[in-house]
């Protein structure tokens, strides 16, 4: 039993540690995220084709690839996560009737 407090002492400590840490990076802002995803090479490249442009903006599944955060992250960082997008995007894309095309 006196373990067992030990440990919740020390979990609830590391915790506060870990929250409260000053040298902890902030993180970035969503928005400065979504700016860099759309700066980026690859979604440009996107963007040109018009049909690609019409499933970037309206397609909802598109949107749930940066919702958040950790989302944003990590398309910007993980090559596959970014395949998988762009993969999505032009498969939607082929998908579209000719008006928006």
């Amino acid at each position: 039993m006196f373990l067992i407090g030990i440990l919740v002492v020390v979990a609830i400590f590391g915790e506060l540690f870990h929250r409260l840490n000053p040298w902890k990076k902030p993180e970035p802002a969503y928005e400065d995220l979504v700016a860099q995803i759309k700066a980026a090479d690859w979604y440009r490249e996107l963007y040109e084709d018009e049909a690609c442009r019409y499933v970037l903006e309206h397609d909802s599944h598109v949107h749930a690839y940066y919702a958040g955060t950790y989302e944003a992250q990590r398309l910007l960082t993980q090559k596959g996560f970014q395949l998988g997008l762009i993969d999505y995007v032009k498969q939607q894309a082929s998908k579209a009737s000719p008006t928006h095309r």
